[in-house]
């Protein structure tokens, strides 16, 4: 699995768990929901700073969103 699709995946757990919609993970990120969506279905790499802008609004680690969940 490559990592640009492991964040993805992992972004989309993590949100998921914590109830939070696309949309309302953009809008605390500060980040376009469209953009987030193309980051969780892998089609966009993500930037350091949206990888730190993404856990911040996740209230996790940016390593977090890239280790392998099993």
């Amino acid at each position: 699995m490559t990592l640009r699709i492991q964040l993805g995946l992992n972004i989309q757990e993590i949100r998921r768990s914590k109830g939070i919609s696309q949309e309302m993970l953009a809008h605390i990120a500060d980040i376009d929901r469209g953009y987030i969506g193309k980051i969780e279905n892998a089609k966009h790499a993500a930037t350091i700073d949206m990888i730190e802008a993404i856990a911040a609004a996740l209230d996790t680690e940016p390593m977090d969103l890239l280790k392998p969940r099993y």
